[in-house]
């Protein structure tokens, strides 16, 4: 998942984040990466995509925490798609909008809606994948500190009448 996700950012973030931060990201799973994954909130999904035995995606479903802590999360709290990457080279063959449809379902069934995404502006990767998939932008900005640099953020929704395709 560390490996995929490096790979990811450095193909997407390529020109948005300095060269030196993508080139120095890890390959190798953390400790607390690896806590973190095996200690998650109820209220927490992550999936993996698979092609045979290679895990080519993973995707992290959850309430958004902006909105209310895990204590309070629950039925009628807005869903967050954490995270979402596929391996570059797998891009545009249906792992991503397969991690997406089955995260949607089940924040939709957590009752965790409307389904809210951050974006760094200007990854016109992940503008495309998300608008392809009928989320739109709300308006909403804000300034994330990703690895020493503050860099800004969208935020898009899927429309109350989105539904989960089968």
């Amino acid at each position: 998942m560390v490996q995929i996700r490096t790979a990811a950012w450095r193909a997407a973030y390529a020109g948005l984040i300095d060269a030196d931060v993508l080139a120095g990201l890890p390959e190798v799973a953390s400790e607390r990466y690896v806590r973190r994954l095996a200690d998650r909130p109820d209220l927490e999904l992550t999936l993996v995509a698979e092609k045979g035995p290679y895990v080519i995606g993973f995707a992290v479903f959850t309430w958004d925490h902006t909105e209310a802590t895990e204590e309070e999360a629950g039925p009628g709290t807005p869903g967050e798609v954490r995270m979402l990457y596929v391996h570059p080279d797998h891009w545009s063959r249906g792992a991503g909008r397969a991690l997406m449809r089955e995260g949607e379902r089940w924040l939709a069934e957590q009752g965790l809606w409307p389904v809210r995404v951050w974006e760094l502006e200007g990854n016109e990767i992940s503008r495309r994948f998300y608008t392809r998939y009928g989320f739109v932008p709300d308006g909403e900005r804000k300034t994330e500190l990703i690895s020493g640099a503050e860099l800004p953020c969208a935020r898009s929704v899927l429309p109350k009448d989105h539904r989960v395709e089968d």
